[in-house]
């Protein structure tokens, strides 16, 4: 979940990779860390958030024709200087960052010891320094970090610096790194918004797939790990824009995000027939259909299993993507999973789609980037319409999915017109509920909320997911204790943990389900709940409204954008920072 950039070309190395490594502070930011080659391979590391540091004025004198960085989000060894990336090998020739676990590196570690390798960290990713080192002895760099992988159990994305030939190395193994190629110059990336500023054009390396990057004329060179044979990259052309991975003047990417939930719904309306109707067919074909994902597009995926047993007669399981390994032996191939994540590069999901394929079931995709590994693997993909997401909290990202869910479901239903229509529509209401006027409005409630303990949501049906993910928004960012319930399960315990002054979130629709939430939110006012009603109409049980159009099954859509705004005012008024909540990172690349 670390993020790793390294830059050869015809700028100033460090002031290139220090920029990409602010880009992707959302996928880490215990600690920081640079190295250059520069007469010698020269290293600088801080304990701190790398947002506000300027290189030019802080380290004037760090520059260098390759340089390689790293944003950490700790899992092996505490948040010190020392563990911080790069880890340099013990002749400080060699020079490494890691995202991912090396499983063996106690092993690995305890052997190069005992052949007099000295270790400065605590951290798995030294010995792959150490490993590459050992294996110079007697053979050339690239069969030396080839034979050093080779020996690695788990996951690694690594960019390695070689001072001697002055070549940067990137190979990948259950975890992202992208190449940039642009004019004379490369950048390797764990995500797309590192080098958007420099060039739009990728190379997705596969899995155990390594590229070797020479200075000196250049040139670069994709390899098959394990036999070390050339292989031919296809350059695939991004066509998200820069200004859509920057805030744009905003305070935060939080906010910035949600602003622009209308026009990711406009973008969804717009999707390609052609792609929804092949997508539509395999959900058709499918005797049995799981949707498999984690987290808030587990929330997404869950509002789908409603929808389309509503709308088209049809089950959809959903199972949290950590959990499918235990009932993966149940699907054949005459199933589908449906694999939905906005980075395509989650662990679980990806263990996932490849247990649906050991088993012969076909894989669908949801996924919001273009060449992510979630999108190679799938035997198809629908792309998101969600643009680059930074914050590591997800919002345009859960309104995409659910609106691609809302225009599948509409295909195969042969109701997709009427769907576009009702999208468009509900773009409209979300603009309105986000004018300055509204956001006023949910600040005030914010405020109150930010004093609280505990909030609670309680949603039938449709609505469940969006109680769940309500409280999910709220307890990720603002750290406040906050569950999300299904009204029929109320009275089967969570009731009792009502009491005077506890703020609850009720979400209603005009659906067949109206009568007895509201008779929820009725059970839980007379037991001193405050209740905040999110709904088409007002009703005397609340105690606020948050008022939202009539749109029935679609309805959650638009009803999720409350929480969400809430969540991002209660965390200013506790003074925290939305876009980076503590111990959490945006793609959770690692088991």
């Amino acid at each position: 979940m670390c993020g790793i950039v390294g830059y050869i070309g015809n700028k100033n190395d460090p002031e290139v990779v220090v920029d990409g490594l602010k880009r992707l502070e959302y996928r880490g930011y215990d600690s920081w860390g640079l190295a250059t080659n520069n007469n010698g391979i020269k290293t600088h590391k801080q304990i701190e958030k790398i947002g506000s540091f300027d290189l030019k004025k802080e380290l004037p004198g760090f520059t260098g024709n390759i340089c390689i960085g790293h944003t950490r989000w700790a899992t092996h060894g505490g948040v010190t200087k020392k563990n911080s990336h790069p880890h340099l090998s013990c002749d400080k020739k060699i020079a490494v960052v890691h995202n991912g676990i090396v499983e063996n590196y106690q092993d690995l570690k305890e052997s190069l010891i005992k052949k007099g390798h000295s270790f400065k960290s605590q951290t798995d990713t030294e010995v792959i320094s150490h490993l590459i080192e050992e294996e110079l002895k007697n053979k050339k760099f690239i069969l030396a970090v080839k034979a050093a992988l080779n020996k690695i159990k788990g996951s690694f994305a690594v960019t390695i610096i070689y001072e001697p030939e002055n070549i940067m190395v990137g190979a990948r193994k259950a975890s992202p790194l992208v190449l940039g190629v642009g004019n004379k110059e490369f950048i390797l990336a764990s995500d797309v918004p590192a080098f958007l500023k420099y060039t739009n054009k990728v190379v997705f390396l596969d899995e155990n797939e390594m590229v070797v990057i020479k200075n000196d004329d250049h040139s670069y060179k994709v390899l098959d790990i394990k036999s070390g044979k050339t292989i031919t990259k296809k350059i695939i052309k991004i066509n998200w824009s820069l200004e859509e991975a920057e805030k744009g003047g905003h305070s935060h990417f939080m906010i910035k995000e949600m602003l622009e939930q209308p026009s990711v719904i406009k973008k969804t309306v717009a999707a390609d027939r052609k792609e929804l109707n092949k997508a539509a067919h395999m959900i058709k074909k499918a005797k049995k259909i799981y949707i498999v994902a984690c987290g808030t597009a587990l929330h997404a995926g869950m509002y789908a299993s409603y929808l389309f047993s509503k709308q088209n007669n049809l089950m959809l399981q959903p199972i949290s993507a950590g959990e499918f390994p235990h009932f993966s032996h149940l699907i054949s191939k005459e199933d589908l999973v449906i694999a939905v994540s906005q980075s395509g590069e989650t662990a679980d999901v990806l263990e996932a789609v490849k247990l649906a394929h050991q088993y012969k079931a076909k894989v669908l995709a949801l996924v919001n980037v273009l060449g992510s590994s979630l999108m190679r693997a799938a035997d198809f993909s629908l792309l998101t319409k969600a643009g680059p997401e930074i914050c590591v909290l997800s919002t345009k990202a859960y309104t995409s999915q659910m609106a691609m869910f809302a225009m599948l479901s509409g295909e195969i239903s042969n109701h997709l017109q009427q769907t576009k229509k009702q999208l468009s529509k509900i773009a409209l209401n979300i603009q309105t509920l986000l004018t300055p006027k509204n956001l006023k409005k949910i600040k005030i409630i914010a405020r109150k909320l930010s004093k609280v303990d505990n909030i609670y949501a309680l949603g039938r049906g449709i609505n469940y997911p969006n109680a769940l993910e309500s409280c999910l928004k709220i307890k990720e960012v603002s750290y406040i204790h906050a569950e999300g319930f299904a009204g029929g399960d109320l009275k089967h315990g969570p009731i009792a943990l009502i009491e005077k002054g506890v703020p609850v979130l009720v979400f209603v629709t005009n659906d067949d389900n109206e009568a007895e939430i509201i008779s929820n939110a009725t059970e839980v006012k007379a037991r001193g709940a405050e209740v905040i009603g999110i709904s088409y109409k007002n009703n005397q049980v609340f105690d606020s409204f948050l008022p939202i159009e009539k749109n029935g099954l679609l309805g959650p859509i638009a009803s999720i954008i409350y929480p969400q705004i809430i969540a991002y005012y209660i965390a200013l008024e506790k003074k925290l920072d939305p876009d980076k909540p503590r111990n959490l990172a945006k793609s959770v690349t690692v088991k």
